[in-house]
């Protein structure tokens, strides 16, 4: 059995009301907004990037620097634990949305088991 056979099966009511073209469009729009392994990857990176100026001795020996990359530091760490929430938000939502459209596999957000150990990955990077 092909994708293409699999997709049919699962396909709703509203996929059948839809024109070739509409649905279409909503398969594609409901792919690109599935939650992906790079969600909130930016903090992460920035967090790097925080760590790395921290280190330098411009800002280890400025008292005012080293207060502003602390206070820096903790918004990032902050921002990250909100994208942690929203992620997990963004998620359930996106589960409700696919259940409408695709009835028969509901549960499924990828392999979840596959798709917690790439989430975890992602976080601990």
């Amino acid at each position: 059995m092909t994708w293409e056979d699999m997709l049919i099966k699962e396909e709703s009511n509203i996929l059948n009301a839809l024109d070739s073209k509409q649905k279409k469009k909503l398969k594609k729009t409901l792919q690109a907004a599935e939650p992906s392994e790079y969600f909130g990857q930016d903090f992460t990176q920035l967090g790097d990037l925080i760590g790395m100026l921290e280190e330098l001795d411009l800002v280890k020996d400025d008292s005012k620097m080293k207060k502003k990359m602390k206070s820096i530091n903790e918004q990032n760490v902050d921002m990250v634990a909100t994208a942690s929430k929203l992620r997990k938000q963004y998620e359930q939502l996106y589960r409700q949305v696919r259940k409408i459209v695709y009835p028969k596999s509901a549960g499924s957000l990828r392999d979840d088991e596959k798709w917690q150990k790439k989430i975890m990955k992602w976080w601990t990077y």
